[in-house]
């Protein structure tokens, strides 16, 4: 080892040893010749005698080098050496090249990294792998409660964790930020620590402890704080309430959830402060927070899962509701939360991985692509390298010297593509972020992203190095070096290209494909009838204030607001809803027959609306009334359905008047029915129409804290919306916070993940085709050269211009039908893994099929078209000169 560090080193102080050998020889050869005066030389004589006596200075010098260095060392730096000076000379072919592999490279890097950090990467916490979590969806705090107390044997410890948003501002306007209710033993099971002041602890728990306490983020102590100590002790107001700021999170943490970072957590206990009467913390019918543990040492998951199923009877009963007939009836399941828990995961799992393949088949094209060109560079250079063999160089030293080259262009190719991934990484991130909130990700480079890159890198190298070093050293130098290169027999490596081209295609068409069924399922959700008019309409989500908490006081504020905002200069129509259609929220009820109970398999979608909401969102009342003041508490219940809701449940029936009974088998209600109105999408456009039946909001008996207000104002008054409702808002009660928002944005919200994976794949699918097409080019230019002697002679001997033409479209056409035979077969396999990502179309469509492979030809065509027509008018006169 100590041999191998020494001959290193002298490769970096070379040249202070070449110095110093030089120095040493000279000395040599002066006492020498000092020597042969004194035996009465002259100086002239005895100079040349002390250099004959020293012999081949030269090769004493290799032979010093052989013993200070590894000659495999400095046979590589001689290449490299010779490589970077030869693509500096060629830099148009330098550009192409490194720009071809950083996009291939850098796509792959930068969809892999958000891979990585969203599903791959474990939390950063101690031992992760012990963590699990309660599956199957939310629990009530009841339950939590219980699983608490019951499940000491099956883990060392565990907590309760809800994510939503909270208010910073004091008055007006809502200065959202993402934070979660945590329980006391969050951070010590997940062994974080505070790197100034405290974390949370079981002891903010209690009932009778000061709740009014907050833990902050990193990233909010720095942008909010600066990351002054005095942040510690500060007052800090969420939701009108002060908090007290007692401690700051790690930089690397970011919560329990992956994709999201919570930059304040409050315990469970402040809670009731900040929903009063709609606290859940008793509520046994209240499904909200999450549950993880971490597993004792030595309890693998199946025991844990095992150990669980015996105590689940013990943590049903004591936290089962009074009124409930069924309740945690299917098992408790435990699964590996080691990379933590994410909503984010489940919605973009499936885009990612289909992403995934189609920048790894980009980065096979690139390959493709590079190794097309190095071939092309090399078959330029086969006289050069030809004389290399002649003058003695093996076969060996030269096809080191192209594989040099290979890796100079993908090393560079490579860390240009880490940049383009750090860059596009990020701006892809932003894209996830929808008018819910942003997505934050780790996208730090870890050794899975580095080792990733590398291994894509070390690919890239062997597939486009070896198929030009094995085809132009496989030549004899003497066949090369003929000036009669140029001949009729033309060139059989055009094969090997031809073949790299195949490939382009082929996979090019998959991608084209791919890119068709994205947009235009992109396209088919954007088109999709939403049964409203969104243009124009501002959306306020308004939270009342907690101090009015009795139900009769909130009505009586939510007819003030309703009235006031109707009545604001500016407004055409507005109304109050509990649901703002497309925005994913779902409220959802039984409904039972006309001779029968609500069941489980009948189900419909409910909102709750003031009069005049369907004029504002522009929904058509068909038959019967609008809702009406007299419609509240104490009037006999009524509702309107949409057609939908008319169709399914009361068939062959008029609508108007019928009896609709809905809830569950111990609140069940009777509506009558008084209109019906054109159908409407409620929750998302994928979703489509969904039977739906609309209520009073006056005849709510507990409305909630939040409510939706829809304004559609005139045009003049458009620009001054927000300004608007504050006054307005203010007007009515100080206390209101609200956050505006436009209709659109709720679309935009709801399309997020099909826009990404059109506005990807279209990009990488035009990418896949220009690369295709400029591959394509190259091969016919490049046959066309070869053959230029033998079109020469057919135009002299009499062949027309359409035959030559002919000729040269004869060979692109079976490259091309093998490239597109192969590329609509694999295309119809892989089809079949993106389905769930398609809208209103099928994985196999026809059309889009038939798209893909016209403009795949028109694309080959046009390529093939350039050298083509060149050949069709090549001179022959000049050509029989050239000789």
């Amino acid at each position: 080892m100590t041999s191998l560090i020494r001959r290193l080193w002298y490769r970096v102080t070379q040249a202070r040893h070449d110095t110093d050998l030089s120095e040493e020889i000279e000395t040599h050869r002066q006492l020498r010749q000092a020597q042969l005066e004194r035996g009465g030389l002259s100086p002239a004589d005895a100079a040349l005698a002390s250099r004959r006596a020293l012999g081949n200075v030269t090769l004493a010098r290799e032979e010093a080098r052989d013993v200070w260095t590894l000659a495999w060392i400095e046979h590589a730096w001689q290449d490299l050496v010779l490589a970077v000076r030869g693509l500096r000379h060629s830099k148009t072919f330098t550009v192409v090249a490194v720009g071809t592999l950083a996009l291939g490279i850098g796509a792959n890097t930068a969809l892999f990294s958000i891979f990585d950090s969203l599903l791959l990467r474990q939390l950063p916490v101690r031992e992760p792998s012990r963590l699990v979590v309660f599956d199957e969806g939310s629990y009530t705090y009841p339950i939590w409660q219980a699983v608490e107390a019951q499940t000491a044997s099956v883990f060392e410890g565990a907590f309760a964790y809800a994510n939503l948003e909270l208010d910073l501002a004091v008055s007006g306007q809502r200065q959202p930020v993402d934070a979660a209710y945590a329980s006391g033993g969050l951070f010590d099971v997940l062994g974080v620590t505070a790197i100034r002041g405290r974390l949370l602890r079981p002891s903010d728990d209690r009932p009778d402890a000061n709740a009014m306490v907050a833990v902050i983020s990193h990233r909010f102590w720095q942008q909010r704080y600066a990351g002054a100590d005095s942040a510690i002790g500060a007052a800090l107001t969420l939701d009108r309430h002060p908090f007290t700021i007692v401690g700051v999170m790690p930089p690397g943490f970011s919560g329990p959830d992956v994709g999201r970072l919570d930059d304040v957590m409050i315990p469970f206990a402040a809670e009731p402060v900040l929903r009063g009467v709609d606290s859940g913390l008793t509520e046994r019918s209240m499904w909200w927070l999450e549950i993880m543990g971490r597993l004792k040492p030595g309890v693998s998951l199946e025991q844990a899962n095992a150990a669980l199923v015996t105590l689940q009877p013990g943590i049903r009963t004591a936290s089962m509701p009074a009124d409930a007939e069924s309740f945690l009836e299917d098992p408790l399941t435990l699964v590996s939360a080691s990379t933590g828990r994410s909503p984010l995961r489940r919605r973009f799992e499936t885009p990612l991985r289909a992403m995934q393949a189609t920048v790894a088949a980009v980065l096979l094209i690139a390959c493709a692509s590079l190794a097309n060109l190095m071939l092309a560079r090399a078959l330029s250079r086969r006289r050069e390298l030809s004389v290399r063999l002649a003058l003695g160089a093996s076969r060996w030293r030269v096809t080191r010297l192209l594989a040099v080259e290979t890796v100079v262009v993908v090393a560079a190719g490579a860390a240009l593509g880490v940049l383009f991934a750090r860059w596009s990484s990020a701006v892809l991130v932003q894209q996830l972020a929808t008018w819910r909130g942003s997505v934050f990700l780790d996208l730090s480079l870890d050794w899975r992203v580095l080792g990733f890159t590398a291994g894509l890198a070390a690919v890239t190298a062997v597939i486009a190095g070896i198929v030009p070093a094995l085809a132009v050293t496989g030549v004899a130098p003497g066949d090369a070096m003929k000036e009669s290169s140029r001949t009729i027999t033309g060139d059989r490596r055009l094969s090997v290209r031809g073949a790299l081209v195949v490939v382009q295609i082929a996979l090019s068409l998959v991608l084209i494909v791919g890119a068709g069924l994205f947009l235009r399922t992109f396209a088919a959700l954007n088109a999709t009838p939403l049964g409203f008019a969104a243009g124009g309409l501002t959306v306020a989500n308004v939270n009342l204030p907690a101090v009015v908490s009795e139900p009769a006081a909130r009505r009586d504020l939510l007819e003030r607001l309703d009235a006031a905002i109707a009545a604001a200069p500016g407004v055409r129509a507005a109304g109050l809803s509990v649901i703002a259609p497309i925005t994913g929220s779902g409220w959802n009820d039984q409904i039972g027959k006309a001779d029968g109970p609500p069941t489980a398999e009948r189900r419909a979608y409910v909102n709750a609306v003031t009069p005049r909401w369907f004029a504002t969102m522009g929904i058509r009342r068909l038959i019967g009334r609008d809702f009406a003041r007299t419609d509240r508490i104490g009037a006999p219940p009524v509702t309107i359905v949409n057609e939908t809701f008319a169709r399914r449940f009361l068939a062959g029936r008029p609508p108007i008047g019928q009896r609709v009974v809905a809830g569950g088998p111990r609140d069940r209600h009777e509506f009558e029915v008084v209109g019906v109105v054109s159908d409407a999408v409620y929750r998302s456009l994928r979703e489509g129409v969904v039977p739906t039946m609309y209520l009073p909001l006056a005849s709510e008996e507990s409305p909630g804290s939040g409510i939706t207000m829809t304004v559609s104002t005139s045009n003049a008054a458009r620009s001054t919306v927000d300004r608007l409702l504050a006054d307005t808002l203010h007007g009515v009660d100080p206390g209101l916070t609200f956050s505006v928002r436009d209709f659109d944005q709720f679309i935009r919200g709801g399309l997020t993940q099909e826009r990404l994976v059109a506005l990807l794949s279209a990009f990488f699918g035009g990418l896949a085709l220009l690369l295709a097409a400029i591959g394509l080019y190259g091969v016919v230019a490049h046959a066309v050269d070869v053959r230029r002697t033998e079109i020469g002679l057919r135009l002299a001997l009499g062949a027309d211009r359409l035959g030559i033409l002919a000729l040269v479209f004869r060979r692109v056409a079976v490259m091309l039908a093998i490239g597109l035979a192969a590329g609509l077969g694999l295309s119809l396999w892989a089809s079949r893994f993106v389905g769930a990502l398609l809208f209103h179309l099928e994985p196999r469509d026809v059309t889009t099929f038939a798209a893909a492979l016209t403009v795949l030809v028109a694309a080959s065509a046009l390529a093939a078209w350039i050298p083509a027509r060149r050949a069709s008018r090549i001179d022959p006169a000049q050509v029989l000169r050239e000789g």
